[in-house]
């Protein structure tokens, strides 16, 4: 198939190249670990990370066992608080809001406790009852009271309520303060609100473990991946086994298109923690962008097993792979697995209007067209500016032969994002489908806009073939990465005499995906 739908757009549309980042992907692993190195430090300087999560994997099974055969199961708050945050690293979330729940029953007015509750209802998209458990906390002073209600507020869009809340915090250069308050604002979105509270506090703590870190994930959250490798290897130097830091080190490499080096330092963090369910999620990006689909695959699989992916993220992926295939029933089978996953959620993740989409335009290969109509209304109802869906149904309209509709979605497409990515869209469909004459026109609109945009050439230069245009095919064929020699255009000829136009729109379909 010509250009279809890919993980990409959906990656995109999820707002990061990976899943959307709640505070346990970056915030809380990060911020967690640097308070445990600022206070080893500050205590005997012993560094055994990898022991606390072993210890915390053991009481893990002690309370799933005592719970199974219904016995009583104690801990002290903190504990408990611990355990809970453990379970939420995990992405296992319908656990650690168990494990807080339970201990909050034991140490009802426990700060820790209250606090790990509210920030598992924020990931959660619970925003209401986030804030009734912030407002029952017994201890509003404490630096770390007010980072979660800052971190309320900001969810909310009151950034100025947030900044004065924070403003109030009294020790502002103690550096468990300014890590908790940094990795706030990264988790948020305003990385450059992190580094005001960093950059202070740089000359006391530049060559801190737990100041360097939160520096380097601000840098990435600029896109600065030149300053933040450095930092990140450094990271890695002083401590080799660490999967958050070859982590970070493998966001940077994707981020610079070096997927092999991305995919090697993924597996190192796998070293580290072979249950590290974002270097899976990682991975299968990599593989996705190398072309290896079975492997990406296996990576988000892997990924979900953790509690690091979402089903209907796997589904969506399978599903839209599927589609890219022609292979409309399994397709559409897997991406009507993730519409009901997500409309089950109190908040439909952003690539529900693209899931309608694409499930239309297979339910039109199904021949059922009045729900694949359907499906692309709903998908224009929730996100009426997106043009995926209008492209979509134009491109339905017109292979059911009804051409001014589907130029009228079209139009809607180019109305939302007037692009020479768009045209191209439309072009591809146009071409695909026979209709050459718009197909004409869209790609040339593209030349227009955008010149340089890449694989232009080739597509004039097949597209003009086909309509025996001989000065437009020279003059596009020149231009040509790698223009057609004169075996292609022989074979090319003799179909076109043969005038068997669908053999010939599946031979244009095959080279125009090779050109790409």
């Amino acid at each position: 198939m010509i250009n279809e739908p890919s993980v990409d757009s959906m990656i995109r549309k999820l707002g990061t190249k990976e899943e959307p980042v709640s505070r346990y992907a970056l915030c809380t692993v990060a911020s967690k670990r640097a308070r445990q190195i600022i206070e080893e430090e500050r205590n005997a300087g012993i560094r055994d990370f990898a022991g606390r999560d072993k210890e915390l994997q053991e009481l893990a099974e002690q309370y799933e066992l005592a719970m199974s055969a219904k016995q009583p199961f104690y801990l002290d708050a903190d504990d408990l608080a611990d355990l809970a945050d453990w379970y939420g690293t995990k992405k296992n979330y319908d656990k650690a809001l168990e494990i807080a729940e339970y201990g909050l029953k034991l140490h009802p007015d426990s700060t820790a406790l209250m606090i790990e509750y509210a920030y598992l209802h924020l990931d959660s998209g619970k925003r209401a009852k986030a804030r009734e458990i912030i407002e029952n906390l017994p201890d509003t002073y404490s630096p770390e009271a007010k980072v979660v209600r800052a971190h309320l507020l900001l969810s909310e869009g009151k950034l100025d309520d947030a900044e004065q809340l924070l403003d109030t915090i009294e020790d502002k250069e103690d550096l468990a303060n300014v890590v908790d308050v940094s990795y706030m604002y990264l988790d948020m979105g305003y990385p450059d609100k992190a580094l005001a509270w960093l950059n202070p506090v740089k000359e006391e703590y530049a060559d801190e473990e737990a100041y360097i870190a939160v520096v380097a994930d601000c840098y990435y959250g600029k896109g600065m991946i030149e300053e933040a490798i450095p930092l990140y290897n450094q990271l890695i130097d002083q401590n080799p086994y660490s999967a958050p830091y070859w982590f970070g080190l493998a966001r940077c490499h994707f981020e610079d298109l070096n997927f092999d080096q991305a995919i090697d330092a993924c597996d190192y963090a796998l070293i580290g923690d072979d249950e590290f369910a974002d270097a899976y999620v990682m991975k299968g990006h990599c593989f996705y962008q190398l072309g290896n689909e079975d492997a990406a695959l296996e990576c988000y699989q892997k990924a979900e097993q953790m509690h690091g992916l979402a089903p209907e993220f796997v589904y969506t992926y399978i599903g839209l792979c599927k589609v890219s295939k022609g292979e409309w029933e399994e397709g559409y089978e897997n991406l009507e697995k993730a519409i009901q996953a997500n409309e089950a959620e109190e908040t439909p993740a952003p690539t529900l209007p693209s899931l309608y989409a694409n499930a239309g335009l297979c339910l039109s290969k199904m021949k059922k067209k009045r729900k694949a109509h359907q499906y692309c209304k709903k998908a224009q109802k929730l996100e009426p500016k997106d043009p995926e869906a209008y492209l979509i149904e134009g491109r339905m309209y017109v292979e059911e032969g009804d051409y001014e509709k589907g130029i009228k979605q079209w139009a809607k497409a180019l109305n939302c994002a007037p692009s020479a990515d768009t045209w191209n869209e439309i072009g591809m469909h146009s071409m695909e489908i026979g209709y050459l004459d718009y197909a004409k026109i869209a790609f040339e609109r593209v030349c227009e806009l955008e010149p340089e945009f890449e694989g232009i050439n080739e597509k004039l230069t097949v597209l003009y073939m086909t309509l025996h245009d001989k000065e437009n095919f020279i003059k596009y064929n020149q231009k040509c990465t790698r223009p057609f020699d004169l075996k292609e255009l022989e074979k090319m000829q003799a179909m076109m005499e043969n005038e068997d136009r669908e053999d010939l729109a599946v031979y244009m379909q095959n080279i125009i995906k090779a050109l790409q």
